[in-house]
């Protein structure tokens, strides 16, 4: 009999499929201790709001984030540290519109001052010291909620511990902002946008202030120890401006910083990670200074290695110089150049510390162009700033809707820059602002 064996079936080789994700290697060794972060791709926690910042700058638009690949080298190199332990620091407050700037040679030694209107007392704000418990942030959170009654902000941090296992500073004067993501860039803008302004009204000023401004709270935001945000509450109506001050002790000695400003709220920026500090605020009007508040005391958290690499005691690596810029850009703050490792000079003008615009020049006492990108909207910009992140940008408009312009451009990270058309029928878009998560100057 024929053998009557079933018949093998046919075994058909398939190829073998790649597990590593599209657009990143996992293979990239590490750096300074830990693998590089690489954020999730197509996300940006952005709203599309139109959103007031901090110097009048609007923030428009979404973000969309390009591969990620970490800085190799160091941009820049280090300036001198400052032979004084005491500075003050005079602050400019918003405008009440967007301000192209249109840049020129100004003298060095000038400094920005600001200009206070009269202000009048806010509506009694709730007592921030017996909130208890966090709330879970509101799917449908706006940006048109103040942050005494936003879900977002709470007395106690989501995690109680920072991205480097220590333990975050709560106390009875401090409120969290809970909902900023690992990816995405620290912005001071995004958090005063909580904070509604103080309406100029009828002031009755027979005398100095006789009563020290009240309730003193800390805000700060989770993962971001460069600043924080001081809320108080007006006490009379006698009151015109006030005095902010800020102490730490480091490696020089006592640190102040001085801000003035005619509203309840301000931001007090460039602060050191892992560093404790004391606040202070003083009502003043043109006869005289107040009472000071209670001094309240806050420890910042530690720096982020995803965002930048960190050198605790180093000097920072930007220095304050005028130049000679193209006029596309919605900040008018103090400028900062350094210079980078392939001979080009990277310049800042900041809206905040936080928020600035970035030019490259060939020469320091040349014009300093702007940078264009053929893939995005500048996101991976934030490298000539030393920062890891894909940055949040400015208006994202097509390059046919953008003036046409010279200046540099690339297509993607650790790409050699090149000089030529930008805008108009380029196909190279370019942004009025950057939020890179990196502060400048960053004053170490």
């Amino acid at each position: 009999m024929r053998n009557m064996a079933p018949a093998k079936p046919h075994v058909v080789a398939m190829p073998a499929r790649n597990l590593t994700s599209s657009g990143r290697d996992f293979t990239v060794p590490y750096r300074y201790g830990m693998r590089p972060y690489f954020p999730p791709r197509g996300t940006n926690s952005s709203r599309n709001l139109m959103i007031r910042g901090a110097n009048g700058e609007h923030h428009k638009g979404l973000t969309f984030p390009k591969m990620l690949v970490p800085s190799r080298m160091p941009w820049g190199s280090p300036a001198q540290r400052s032979s004084l332990p005491i500075k003050s620091n005079l602050v400019d407050k918003p405008s009440d519109k967007d301000k192209g700037n249109d840049l020129k040679q100004t003298d060095k030694a000038s400094i920005l001052r600001p200009n206070f209107p009269s202000a009048t007392a806010k509506p009694a704000k709730q007592d921030r010291r017996q909130q208890t418990t966090a709330a879970a942030p509101a799917i449908n959170e706006t940006q048109f909620d103040t942050w005494e009654n936003s879900s977002l902000f709470s007395s106690i941090p989501a995690s109680e511990v920072d991205v480097m296992g220590k333990k975050r500073f709560v106390a009875s004067h401090v409120v969290y902002k809970t909902d900023k993501k690992p990816d995405e860039p620290c912005s001071i803008t995004t958090s005063l946008s909580y904070f509604p302004e103080d309406e100029p009204g009828d002031q009755n000023v027979t005398a100095p202030p006789r009563t020290p401004p009240s309730n003193l709270t800390v805000v700060t935001v989770e993962g971001c120890p460069s600043f924080v945000i001081l809320d108080w509450q007006k006490t009379d109506n006698e009151t015109t401006s006030y005095e902010v001050i800020s102490k730490t002790t480091g490696p020089d000695g006592e640190e102040v910083s001085v801000l003035a400003t005619n509203q309840t709220h301000t931001a007090v920026e460039n602060l050191k990670p892992e560093r404790s500090y004391e606040f202070v605020v003083t009502p003043k009007n043109p006869l005289g200074a107040g009472p000071s508040s209670e001094p309240v005391e806050f420890n910042t958290e530690s720096a982020d290695p995803r965002v930048s690499e960190y050198v605790s005691g180093k000097d920072a690596i930007w220095t304050e110089f005028p130049f000679n810029s193209d006029s596309y850009s919605e900040c008018n703050g103090k400028q900062y150049v350094k210079r980078t490792w392939y001979r080009k000079f990277v310049g800042i003008q900041l809206c905040n510390s936080l928020r600035y615009k970035i030019y490259l020049s060939d020469s320091l006492t040349g014009k300093f162009y702007n940078i264009g990108d053929q893939t995005g909207h500048g996101e991976d910009h934030c490298q000539f700033v030393d920062s890891f992140l894909d940055g949040r940008t400015g208006s994202q408009l097509m390059a046919d809707q953008l003036t046409s312009r010279t200046g540099y451009f690339r297509a993607m990270r650790q790409e050699p820059v090149s000089f030529g058309q930008i805008g108009g029928n380029s196909h190279i878009t370019y942004v009025s602002w950057y939020e890179c998560g990196t502060p400048i100057p960053g004053k170490w």
